[in-house]
């Protein structure tokens, strides 16, 4: 079995955290482009732990970002494949409740879809607003997680999901 977190590089909160406002502000300079009736999608993965990249974390990040993002026609698409997490913004050329069924039905029936995080955001003027699952009466997300009370334990669950899965992301 693989440890997946045996290689990457610990970040403290304050990295996390910087990393989490710059995507705030990607999100907000995007917003500009993005075209009457489109949406603007945030991706990351769901990491727990310090370590929130690696060649497998990234791997997995970027092969499934592509496969969630292959049906819709993408304006723009922007990775960043970074040490506090790999993450991902596309102006998509569609609605944005069609867009967020369709990342709901990813993070359900994708192998390692529970292991994203894909927001979809709606542009009104200059309003940004994300939709939620409870805007379009979708129940909330299992949390993979909720039985794990260590970080451990959070992250064997993590290696289990990807070792069980190997294949998805080789």
């Amino acid at each position: 079995m693989i440890d997946i977190f045996s290689e990457g590089f610990e970040q403290s909160d304050a990295q996390i955290n910087f990393s989490h406002v710059a995507n705030v502000g990607e999100r907000k300079y995007l917003s500009d482009e993005v075209p009457d009736y489109g949406s603007l999608v945030s991706a990351k993965l769901n990491i727990p732990g310090p370590i929130k990249n690696n060649q497998y974390l990234s791997n997995i990040f970027e092969k499934g970002f592509t496969e969630f993002i292959k049906d819709f026609k993408i304006e723009k698409k922007i990775v960043w494949d970074i040490a506090t997490g790999p993450q991902a913004f596309a102006i998509v050329g569609a609605d944005a409740q069609i867009v967020k069924n369709s990342a709901v039905i990813f993070e359900n029936i994708n192998p390692l879809g529970v292991l994203f995080d894909i927001d979809v955001y709606i542009v009104h003027g200059d309003t940004l607003g994300a939709l939620r699952r409870d805007d379009i009466r979708i129940p909330p997300r299992e949390n993979i997680y909720k039985e794990a009370t260590t970080l451990k334990e959070k992250r064997d669950i993590v290696c289990k999901l990807i070792n069980k899965n190997i294949d998805v992301i080789e």
